[in-house]
């Protein structure tokens, strides 16, 4: 049973919080991705949990066993680097057989591991190379391969793509994923790239000023977020956001414009503590008109400007002096408009708690 359990984390730097009583339960088999902006903490939890940081406070387990104790070595942990960390005098080979030597592993078992981590990683050919003469993702498989070799309980990587251009990245991706699966590893990994996060994990621990904002599926994050932080660092454009008042008239306000209170959300908005929200609409789910919508249902925008991307194209709308990002098909015809009018779905907003940045529930 390879379950890492994190209860009550909490690591200090003098004044400073970096990690703040985190509580995370990765299965067994599981591939959790720890996501949030540079400085949230999610290095300083992989860190904790590989035993190269000591705990402030909390628990660390790894299977059924307390490991705030032991060494890494204790923890049978592997880690792989942003920086990969491979020796430049050693060979592929030594490189990997390198941790099996050190543990008084015998070398006809050296041989088997290396060999048969090397055929799984497709580097079989490259065991007498150095890493001078290796591309940069033949050098990110062979650290891959110096984690994997030791056969261990739990795979903590720390950015091991951030290093290489983008299309290999894309493609190293699926490999990862792929071969997490295959070997089927307890995998932490940490990177502060969503795309990564949303293609890589089975779940999404979204940090930020080392506290744990949401835990759970990348569709859940995405179309569920718990916050105002999560809706805002998760999806590409960003999703549009404005603040609004509960007006007397069972209308949200939100000065450049005026819509009823979405219909999933009126129970709670009457029993909420607050009449200060803010409204949230990702750019994919506003729909774009060049003619008024019948009834009252439309909001007036200008036309500002375009970001064609090719499968899609990118509109930018000024709504009073508020600037919105919609996304529409390529085909959608604005020749010759400067005026476009929106409206936004009620199942598709999402209103958060203005002062706490919670999502009503």
């Amino acid at each position: 049973m390879a379950r890492v359990l994190v209860k009550d984390l909490t690591k200090r730097y003098g004044d400073v919080v970096a990690v703040d009583r985190l509580n995370l339960e990765v299965k067994d088999k599981e591939f959790v991705v720890l996501l949030g902006p540079s400085g949230c903490g999610k290095t300083t939890t992989l860190r904790s949990i590989a035993g190269l940081e000591d705990v402030t406070e909390g628990e660390i387990y790894i299977g059924d066993r307390l490991v705030n104790d032991l060494d890494p070595k204790q923890r049978n942990v592997a880690m792989v680097f942003q920086s990969y960390a491979l020796y430049p005098h050693m060979t592929v080979f030594k490189n990997m057989s390198f941790p099996l030597e050190n543990a008084r592993i015998r070398k006809q078992e050296i041989a088997r591991r290396v060999r048969e981590t090397a055929e799984l990683l497709q580097i079989e050919n490259l065991l007498a190379r150095k890493p001078s003469q290796l591309s940069g993702g033949q050098r990110q498989r062979v650290a891959l391969g110096r984690a994997l070799v030791r056969e261990p309980t739990v795979f903590l990587m720390d950015e091991p793509l951030s290093n290489l251009d983008a299309k290999l990245r894309v493609h190293m991706r699926a490999e990862l994923k792929k071969l997490q699966k295959d070997i089927g590893v307890t995998t932490i990994y940490v990177t502060h790239d969503q795309v990564e996060a949303m293609t890589m994990a089975d779940r999404v621990a979204l940090m930020d000023l080392g506290l744990l904002k949401q835990f759970a599926t990348p569709q859940n994050v995405y179309s569920q977020p718990a916050d105002v932080f999560v809706a805002g660092f998760v999806g590409s454009p960003p999703i549009n956001m404005f603040d609004c008042d509960l007006a007397d008239e069972g209308v949200l306000d939100a000065g450049e414009f005026r819509i009823p209170i979405p219909q999933p959300y009126r129970e709670l908005v009457a029993k909420a503590n607050t009449r200060e929200f803010t409204l949230a609409i990702r750019p994919q789910d506003v729909v774009v008109q060049r003619e008024p919508p019948a009834g009252d249902g439309g909001i007036e925008t200008e036309l500002y400007t375009t970001e064609p991307l090719g499968d899609v194209v990118i509109l930018d709308l000024k709504v009073g002096d508020r600037l919105m990002k919609v996304v529409v098909s390529p085909n959608f015809d604005i020749e010759g408009t400067t005026r476009l009018w929106v409206r936004f779905p009620e199942r598709k907003i999402h209103l958060f708690d203005r002062k706490t940045g919670w999502i009503l529930h």
